[in-house]
């Protein structure tokens, strides 16, 4: 998997299935949302399309933060652990400090804005 998302040519030229490898990824990831989603739904008692709408932002964020790249490659769990926690602690400080959901999801976005911005820097320069 990490192969494929580092580099297609060199996955292909090596006879990696690379079609296969993404289908079966993006079976797995659509598995794994559905239970999610089936989780969500468990606690709140009630099912409705737009129910973990506030969940997208904060984790595209610790994603992001943890260090992924935007643009392919690879992430490390441990990164994306570390980036959760971060967005948890900035989540917890928004709200002590007593500041709306507006300035929650504007931090987020400058997050993501930030982070893609110096892995497209750190790029560039490799």
């Amino acid at each position: 998997i990490y192969f494929t998302g580092d580099n297609i040519e060199s996955a292909r030229m090596t006879g990696i299935p690379v079609n296969r490898v993404k289908m079966l990824v993006f079976a797995q990831l659509g598995f794994f949302a559905a239970f999610a989603g089936i989780l969500v739904s468990l606690e709140a008692l009630y099912q409705w399309p737009t129910t973990g709408q506030g969940f997208l932002l904060p984790t595209i964020a610790a994603v992001f933060l943890g260090g992924t790249s935007a643009f392919g490659g690879m992430g490390t769990i441990f990164g994306t652990f570390i980036g959760a926690i971060i967005i948890g602690s900035l989540k917890t400080g928004i709200i002590t400090i007593g500041l709306s959901g507006y300035w929650t999801n504007l931090i987020y976005g400058l997050l993501i804005v930030i982070s893609v911005s110096i892995h497209s820097i750190l790029r560039r320069k490799t």
